[in-house]
């Protein structure tokens, strides 16, 4: 049985990428080259992703970080023409987020979207983000890549006293999804998150000078995960189920669980 690419392309883009997301990112056996022209196959993915939205329920926040509740998020996607897409997305964590991205095609096979978002909560942090998101087919599979560059501007605040906290992340997804029939998708991904830089400012209203208290934060901190998941394909409707297993602390082990709707 063979699927056209961009049935696939449209079921990867609404994988829980962590992405945000986290996250969390974003089926089938028909080569690149079967379609018939590089252009017309950007146009017919631009089509495909002009109106999708989908639900999702994580123990993942935001950030990315674990979460001891489960976070309710709704992510919307639209097409302004075959290259510029408009999402974002809005949590019961009180964080929303708008981002742009633009797709191309490199060497007529690999299909690519770089993209760029800020967000932020009612508790004055700030998330902008830029990333790559890669995919091509590999025999019967696709595989993907997603990659992002975070800024994290956090504020606390107290009585008399102030704390911000600034950090830049590095995000690497490398990952692999089948088609077992036109009903079926399995999905497999590595995640490797890692913290480049941090600086933590600490500001007292008692102390005689103005100036604050700083500390660079020069870590070496990674988070890595593997998840392994599968989506059903009804009729337009798309539950999505996989499990993060975290190969640094079996503790922050969770389900996601994502409804996708194309129309």
């Amino acid at each position: 049985m063979r699927f056209p690419f961009t049935t696939f392309i449209v079921s990867l883009l609404l994988l829980p990428f962590q992405t945000n997301a986290s996250t969390e990112p974003e089926h089938v056996h028909t080569k690149l080259q079967e379609l018939e022209s590089p252009e017309e196959s950007q146009q017919d993915w631009g089509t495909l992703l002009v109106e999708t939205f989908d639900v999702s329920v994580s123990k993942s926040d935001f950030l990315g970080d674990y979460s001891n509740d489960y976070v309710f998020t709704l992510n919307g996607s639209y097409n302004l023409n075959d290259k510029w897409r408009l999402f974002g997305s809005v949590d019961s964590d009180k964080f929303g987020d708008i981002g742009l991205g633009y797709s191309f095609l490199l060497f007529d096979q690999i299909y690519n979207e770089v993209s760029a978002s800020v967000g932020g909560n009612t508790d004055k942090t700030g998330v902008y983000t830029t990333g790559l998101f890669s995919a091509a087919q590999l025999g019967d599979a696709i595989v993907f890549t997603n990659f992002d560059v975070q800024y994290i501007d956090s504020r606390f605040e107290g009585e008399g006293w102030d704390i911000r906290d600034e950090s830049f992340n590095l995000n690497k997804l490398v990952g692999v999804l089948y088609p077992v029939n036109d009903v079926l998708e399995l999905s497999a991904s590595y995640g490797h998150d890692s913290n480049l830089y941090g600086k933590a400012q600490l500001n007292l209203d008692e102390l005689p000078c103005s100036r604050p208290i700083c500390t660079n934060r020069n870590t070496t901190d990674a988070d890595s995960y593997i998840n392994l998941g599968f989506t059903l394909n009804l009729w337009g409707v798309k539950p999505y189920l996989s499990h993060r297993f975290d190969l640094n602390d079996s503790n922050r082990n969770y389900w996601d669980f994502s409804l996708s709707f194309d129309y």
